[in-house]
This record gives C-alpha cells, sequence and structure tokens, in this order.
C-alpha cells in the first residue's frame, strides 16, 4: 500500500502538469476567449464555444466551472461542446480568477459579487448582453 505522502506528491505532480497548460484541454477554432464584454466589476475571464452554423437568435448555455477548475478543462471533461454541436445551442463559461479566489471558486457566498448589478453577477451579465448582440 502507498503512503498518503506519495499519493498526495503524485496528485500534486498531476495538477501541476494540467495547470501548465491550461488552454490545451479545450482548445479548438470553437472555443476561445470572450474579451471586451463590458466593464467587468467581477474581473472574470471568458470562454465561448460557438458551434459551426449556429442559428440566428439560437440559445446561449451559461456554464459554470467548479472551484479548482478552469473553463477549458471543464469544456474538455462535461460534454458540453458535444452537446452544443448536437443541439445547436452557443456556450458561455466565465471562468474565475485566481486573484479574486484562490481556490478558483466563483464568489457566490460574497455580497458584492452576488448583488444585482455589481461584481460577479454583473461581469456573467455583460458576458451574456455581449453574446447575444454578436
Amino acid at each position: 500500500m502507498r503512503k498518503i505522502s506519495d499519493t498526495i506528491a503524485r496528485l500534486s505532480a498531476l495538477q501541476a502538469r494540467h495547470a501548465a497548460h491550461p488552454a490545451d484541454l479545450g482548445a479548438s477554432d470553437h472555443f476561445r476567449t470572450l474579451a471586451d464584454f463590458g466593464t467587468n466589476p467581477g474581473g472574470l475571464g471568458a470562454k465561448v464555444y460557438i458551434p459551426n452554423d449556429l442559428s440566428k437568435g439560437a440559445a446561449v448555455v451559461v456554464v459554470l466551472h467548479g472551484c479548482t477548475q478552469n473553463a477549458a478543462g471543464y469544456n474538455h471533461h462535461s460534454g458540453w461542446s458535444q452537446l452544443a454541436d448536437e443541439a445547436g445551442f452557443a456556450l458561455l463559461f466565465p471562468e474565475q480568477q485566481r486573484g479574486n479566489n484562490p481556490n478558483l471558486c466563483f464568489n457566490w457566498f460574497q455580497p458584492g459579487d452576488t448583488k444585482r448589478g455589481s461584481g460577479e453577477a454583473l461581469s456573467i451579465r455583460q458576458m451574456i448582453e455581449t453574446m447575444v448582440v454578436t
């Protein structure tokens, strides 16, 4: 039986390897960064997945990653992109930044980030508005 310290060391090495190349996990011409989506008071990043031949007026599905995850890794492992291709909708992946939360959790527990018209909630609304317009 392995020692717990050995298991932790191996997991840390694996996590570091994935963290070094997070963009590679979700890389495709359809998965890209959404920039210039407003004032972004929550300081979030954003990725989008746009299938080929997306119909005008197609739905936009907002997908939030969990703590310790990023948009590219979640996109790669979740199957959302395949579902978007099959069903014909766009995906928006708001992405937490380590400067906002060291564990990359969305700050749903911070009043300034969940109050209507402020923080991360407003950043996500601005992302949606940008996607709907474009």
